[in-house]
């Protein structure tokens, strides 16, 4: 990405887009003899993440923060050691960040923009190099972190995209139960066949690409992920304003599908009493109905115990005879409980938790523990008696 400040200078996030999306314009000829959208070949990517405080200018003090923080990993202490980066600042809301990468004699450029309590990066940076740098700086801030979709979040996602059709997907599934994991790569899928993946072998969606027509051909050809993260891998010359509408709808509403997942909306709010005390509100995600037979307590707590909870990210105790699981999340700074239902997993906020633990306490239990899980979040001003 070769992008000069002047280029985003006192555009909206719509016309920033725009801009980016010119590094993707094709002909139709060069469109029409893509036979695949693996390869060097640049993509634009806009990586979405919840930005709790992270203010469009204080990138060197953040990276200042993980370079002196004595609980940070040796990985981030090695990743800071390794780059130098810089942020200039277009205005309030836009800033062009550059990585450098000393020994490989490279710099690499990501647009920041914070929009709405939201922080977005975009780059057409390779994948192979954004994994070395953006993908590692937004890991290792604590103050962003990327938002995720349950796989039927993503599906439905996908699903309005109007004049689109699936065209390719990726779908994994994991189960502590099973003596195999299994990942599922389509390219050129037909109709059906995500859903035949997922009748077949329980697989859930974690990429799904899409292409889409504009009168009527094929114009735009794009994806999504779970992770926070839509690519526009092409876009048809003449078809701009249509790819920058899809990135506008696909925003929106991952945005939105992840706060009705992990918005922490009514926090348990302790008051005193002359009697006692009273505990009002209450937030809670709930996982249920996985692809397993029903565990007891103890083998769910073993479960969590050698997939989740024995990283560097979490303390923990367990609590009420082996039926809840107070958690403090260290990247965070959060306590929350998880209430054992076996073979459910209740996740329950408390006073100082928000979506960064919630969201990547079940990230975790997708990731490493079972994917099978179905999502779905209950809350209420008034606690649960």
């Amino acid at each position: 990405m070769d992008i000069a400040p002047s280029d985003i200078e006192d555009k909206s996030t719509r016309e920033v887009l725009d801009e980016l999306i010119q590094y993707v314009v094709t002909s139709g000829e060069e469109m029409e003899s893509k036979t695949t959208r693996s390869g060097g070949q640049t993509d634009l990517n806009i990586y979405l993440c919840d930005n709790q405080d992270y203010d469009i200018g204080e990138l060197d003090q953040w990276v200042t923060y993980i370079a002196e923080n004595d609980g940070i990993t040796g990985h981030a202490e090695n990743y800071v050691g390794e780059h130098t980066f810089s942020e200039q600042v277009i205005d309030e809301d836009i800033s062009l960040v550059g990585i450098s990468t000393p020994a490989k004699n490279r710099e690499d450029e990501f647009v920041f923009v914070a929009k709405d309590g939201y922080l977005w990066v975009l780059t057409t940076v390779h994948s192979d190099w954004r994994d070395k740098t953006i993908e590692n700086l937004l890991n290792y801030l604590p103050c962003v972190e990327r938002l995720y979709l349950s796989a039927d979040d993503l599906r439905e996602l996908t699903d309005e995209v109007k004049d689109a059709r699936v065209s390719g997907f990726t779908a994994k599934y994991h189960a502590p139960n099973r003596e195999r994991d299994a990942t599922l790569i389509f390219s050129g899928a037909e109709e059906n066949d995500l859903e035949d993946a997922e009748e077949t072998f329980d697989a859930k969606p974690t990429r799904i690409e899409f292409d889409q027509t504009n009168s009527p051909a094929t114009a735009i050809q794009g994806s999504n992920t779970n992770e926070g993260r839509v690519t526009m891998r092409s876009v048809k010359r003449g078809s701009e304003g249509k790819a920058v509408d899809t990135i506008m709808g696909l925003t929106a509403g991952y945005q939105e599908l992840d706060r009705q997942s992990f918005e922490v909306e009514h926090a348990p709010v302790r008051q005193e009493l002359d009697s006692g005390f009273t505990v009002d509100g209450f937030t809670a995600v709930e996982l249920t109905d996985p692809d397993r037979e029903q565990a007891t307590n103890e083998e769910l707590i073993a479960d969590l115990e050698e997939n989740i909870l024995n990283g560097n990210q979490y303390r923990y105790g367990i609590r009420d005879e082996q039926r809840k699981i107070r958690v403090y999340d260290t990247d965070h700074d959060e306590l929350f409980d998880v209430a054992l239902e076996p073979p459910n997993i209740i996740l329950y906020a408390r006073e100082s938790t928000t979506a960064l633990s919630l969201r990547s306490f079940v990230r975790d239990v997708y990731d490493d523990l079972d994917s099978t899980y179905s999502l779905s979040k209950s809350h209420n001003p008034v606690a649960i008696q």
